[in-house]
Formats: C-alpha cells, structure tokens, sequence
C-alpha cells in the first residue's frame, strides 16, 4: 500500500502519484492524524482534496455507507483579496474505528478512474475526454 503525504490519499502499489493531487506516494499506511472531537470517540483526517465538489462527492459517498464524516474548510480567506485564486483544501474526517473501512470505499470507487491531465476530475477510465473540460483523457496537460 502507498499514501500521499500531501492529501493523505491511500493508493494500490500500482500507482507512483497520488490521483488527487499529483504528488509522490509514499509507501505505508496513512500515518494517524487524530483530534479529540468533543468528548465522544477521536476522529482522524481521512484526506485533503483542492475542490469543493470533489469533498462533496466523496463526503457523500462515505455518508451513504453509515459512516459520520465531516468536511473541514481549509481556505485562507482574508477579505478583500483581489486576483487571486483560490488557495486552500477541504480535509474529510471520520471516525478513527471507521477509518479503514472509508478509505477502503475510496479505493473501491477509484478503481478503473483516472485523472483528467488538465482540470484532476476523475473519468472512467474507458473515456475518450474529461466530461467536465473536454479535454483527452489520454492527451498531457495543456
């Protein structure tokens, strides 16, 4: 098994960059990011992702199993900022005794995805183009 340090991501060993972020994995097991959430039971950091959608869907997938998850807004948000873009991450908690289990659902939905090369949204890997830019699921960024 491989993680990314960046996003916390657990990938296949078949894989050299996280999916997510493009970042290099790191062999091992996510090492335990915990934090006491009140006075019930730890929760840890599932991952980081960049896009609000992408925490969406993947909160809502774990949801759907029975799984309690939280979605942490990371954004810098000094206002008035002009002309810069968006500089922040979501992180996805849950449960520390339902973290296997999650990360597990996360890998059973990534198999047979890849990347987009221009904007990260994950396709069907038999896809000619990204459904979102357009772009050639197999064609290098640009």
């Amino acid at each position: 098994m491989l993680y990314c340090g960046k996003c916390l991501t657990e990938c296949s060993d078949d894989r050299t960059t996280c999916p997510e972020c493009g970042a290099a994995l790191k062999p091992g097991t996510t090492p335990p990011t915990t934090a006491p959430r009140g006075e019930g039971e730890p929760w840890v950091a599932l991952m980081r992702v960049r896009r609000p959608d992408s925490a969406a869907i993947i909160s809502g997938l774990i949801q759907s199993e029975g799984i309690p998850v939280e979605t942490i807004n990371k954004a810098i948000s000094e206002m008035p900022v002009p002309s810069v873009t968006y500089a922040g991450y979501f992180e996805i908690w849950v449960p520390a005794d339902h973290a296997t289990r999650a990360r597990g659902l996360l890998n059973e939905a990534r198999q047979g995805t890849v990347p987009c090369p221009s904007c990260g949204h994950m396709s069907a890997a038999e896809e000619p183009r990204c459904e979102y830019c357009d772009t050639p699921i197999g064609a290098p960024p640009g």
